[in-house]
């Protein structure tokens, strides 16, 4: 008996399509779709729970030997929909209608490829994932080459979508028999309201589970990709030598690189980068580090590397694509089939991150030369079993290595009940280097890398149950004194952690209130020498009311916190979240803490008074200018004198151009208080698929050498202009 896949399942069979029948355009002519099977999108799954849809929307799908075409109309007053141009996968595209396709080509309930698009044929891709919970759900990364159009009409609107069978994964056979549904989100009195063309059980926490419509698709032609990725580019870099001289430039820096990408076959591709860029386009929001022990984690933003990393995607943080820093060559095989899963990563990282895991805080250097290797496989047992394993290597050319292998595996009992597991070991000798000057110790080593050899462990174990109504897990963490993981990301070690969590929601669909929930988080933490870490109790509550407003509310209250050595009691601070969508033109994220926290970086830890704030709005003027301001700010207080141990801002603003769905301009200014630093960053970027780019900009900053000497931050002491064309050849 199987548990995986539920949900009534309908046959669809679309007819064949002459290849020149259908320009996409956004506007469906007449006679143009009379091939096209339609579809109606008639079930409301949101925010009622499978009512009759109360607008019309009609998907046509239609097939040539080499693309699969779907249509949509979405009928409706133009005065109602809510669209603007934007760029290629901006998230900002969900504040608007949306229609979208979801495809299970393996028809396995693994995953979901999901692609979207607005009424002006903006477009967005997404791969959803069975996880559990929706942090983990999608992976934003995933990219497919496709074209959409779209247009707003006088009833409602029409976008198109051609999509090459060559950028889809499926398994082999030129006949084909995949699971898919069509959605449609729309707003009325600031709500936003999903509909599908098939029902949504509540009920069942897997969503990817529920995409059961079937779709066959009769003699298509497969064809092996060959696409090369050459790219130029080159950056002039100058800098103020001293307060009152001008700006000394270097020399212009070319540089080129080139990639490939190879279909060994329909489920096997190799993809090689030599030299590559991989520079960020915009750059990272600035986060406040100052009351931190640990190092913090930033998102992946580099398409090479992001390109499969779901299957790498660890509760442990065991594979962090951000630690391979500057490779100089770098070769990636992706395999996909109907019962397994390859990724296979190798790189000569020229600049190593070198980052160790403590109890209270972890270290951070910068090293040399490094070899790296990630090897992942996963098996699918069966429907409701899943298998997997996974090494990662990094050898120093200073000497040195850090070796990782796990295990783990994924148990679905029913449609409620889930199992997970993680399991790694690492064996490691440190390199003879400086790239760390510290002169602690804990767990009899030194933090200075001197050749020490050690080993470690991690497990980790979590029992799920969601319901329609009813969220509990429980989640037992074993990381042992000594664990390191030099391909990744874990800076906390030596405890033995677990955690209880029940959760009630309700879907209400009333207009002011149309969910909430709450809950309780217990969580208990022990060092491996059997001394209490934390005792910790959070009450949780969530509201979503009137305006498109989600409110969140927790109170964490530490009963009792041990922090180098020295123990605390009753630490306890609220954090209020709220996000606001109400119109096309305003949207809000705010969010705030105040209670108690600890001076964690003083010499001697006290409990203090914080309040932290973060606020932005983002303001979408007409349709195609977006301007998003924010503020980060953070304070903590001596209880005892009032003073501050620290107070600080980050103000950050950001505009946007969207000439048409490619092309943008757009400049990002920051100013850092803590650091008294000051940015800016132009940039004119034309992207027409994900792999074809061209950008031009700039970074402009203040240096803190001459802070003391300058009364204002907002200057330019430093100076790097930018440009690059990398262009996707099919071959």
């Amino acid at each position: 008996m199987s548990f995986f896949l539920g949900g009534a399942q309908e046959l669809f069979e679309p007819k064949k399509t002459d290849k020149d029948q259908i320009t996409i355009d956004g506007v469906l002519s007449p006679g143009e779709w009379k091939d096209g099977l339609s579809i109606a999108i008639d079930f409301e799954t949101k925010p009622g729970n499978n009512l009759p849809a109360k607008v019309k929307t009609l998907g046509y799908i239609t097939y040539t030997d080499t693309h699969l075409l779907i249509a949509f109309h979405a009928f409706d007053k133009p005065e109602n929909i809510r669209s603007s141009v934007r760029s290629r996968d901006d998230f900002g595209m969900f504040n608007d209608d949306v229609v979208l396709i979801r495809f299970d080509t393996y028809a396995d309930g693994r995953n979901n490829y999901i692609l979207a698009a607005n009424p002006f044929g903006s477009q967005f891709d997404v791969r959803a994932v069975n996880a559990l919970t929706d942090e983990k759900r999608y992976d934003g990364s995933f990219n497919l080459d496709f074209e959409t159009a779209g247009t707003i009409v006088e009833d409602g609107y029409q976008v198109e979508f051609k999509i090459p069978f060559s950028s889809l994964p499926f398994p082999n056979g030129t006949n084909q028999l995949w699971h898919f549904n069509l959605f449609r989100k729309y707003y009325r009195n600031g709500n936003d309201i999903e509909l599908s063309s098939q029902p949504f059980d509540r009920n069942n926490p897997c969503q990817v589970c529920q995409t059961t419509d079937q779709l066959m698709l009769k003699n298509i032609a497969i064809k092996k990709r060959v696409e090369l990725l050459p790219y130029v580019s080159g950056s002039l870099s100058g800098v103020r030598p001293t307060r009152n001289s001008s700006l000394d430039y270097d020399k212009f820096k070319p540089n080129a690189g080139l990639g490939l990408n190879l279909d060994l076959n329909k489920n096997s591709t190799l993809e090689l980068t030599f030299n590559p860029d991989f520079s960020q386009v915009e750059a990272d929001v600035t986060q406040i580090d100052v009351n931190s022990s640990y190092a913090l984690e930033y998102p992946e933003r580099r398409p090479f590397f992001n390109r499969g990393t779901d299957l790498v995607n660890f509760t442990d943080g065991a594979f962090y694509s951000r630690s391979i820093n500057n490779p100089l060559i770098s070769t990636k095989l992706l395999s996909q089939g109907k019962k397994s899963r390859i990724y296979f990563l190798t790189a000569l990282d020229q600049n190593s991150p070198y980052q160790i895991a403590g109890e209270d805080r972890s270290y951070f250097g910068q090293g040399g030369r490094s070899y790296v290797n990630v090897f992942r496989y996963q098996r699918l047992v069966n429907k409701n079993t899943r298998l997997g394993m996974v090494t990662t290597n990094r050898y120093y050319n200073d000497g040195g290595y850090g070796n990782l292998i796990g295990t783990d595996g994924w148990f679905l009992f029913n449609k409620n009940w889930r199992l997970t597991y993680e399991l790694f070991a690492n064996f490691n000798k440190e390199p003879n280097a400086n790239w760390i000057d510290n002169d602690d110790q804990y767990n009899g080593r030194t933090v200075n890398l001197d050749q020490e050899r050690f080993k470690g462990s991690a497990f980790y174990l979590q029992l799920y149950r969601n319901t329609e109504h009813w969220k509990t897990y429980v989640y037992l963490r074993n990381i042992s004194p000594e664990y390191q993981a030099n391909v990744g990301f874990v800076v906390k070690n030596n405890r033995r952690w677990a955690t209880l969590f029940h959760e009630y929601q309700n879907f209400i669909n009333k207009k002011g209130l149309q969910f909430f929930s709450f809950g309780t988080k217990a969580d208990i933490n022990y060092t491996f020498d059997n001394n209490l870490k934390n005792i910790s109790l959070d009450g949780i509550f969530s509201v979503k009311t009137f305006l498109n407003t989600t409110i969140n509310y927790t109170y964490d209250w530490d009963i009792f916190k041990n922090y180098l050595n020295r123990d605390y009691k009753y630490v306890g601070k609220s954090e209020l979240n709220i996000r606001s969508n109400p119109s096309e033109v305003f949207n809000l994220s705010l969010r705030m803490t105040f209670g108690k926290d600890l001076a964690y970086n003083e010499e001697i830890p006290e409990i203090g008074k914080e309040f932290s704030f973060f606020a932005m709005p983002i303001f979408q003027l007409g349709d195609k200018l977006n301007i998003s301001p924010s503020v980060r700010y953070l304070s903590l207080k001596n209880l005892q004198t009032n003073t501050n141990y620290f107070k600080g801002s980050i103000s950050r603003f950001s505009i946007r151009y969207q000439f048409n769905n490619f092309l943008n301009v757009r400049l990002v200014s920051e100013y850092n208080e803590f650091t008294d630093r000051f940015f800016v960053q132009p940039l004119l970027q034309w992207n027409p698929n994900p792999s074809t780019v061209f950008y031009i900009g700039g970074n402009q900053n203040s240096l803190d050498d001459f802070n003391d000497e300058f009364y204002s931050p907002f200057r330019v002491d430093q100076t790097q202009l930018f440009l690059k064309f990398q262009y996707l050849i099919g071959l």
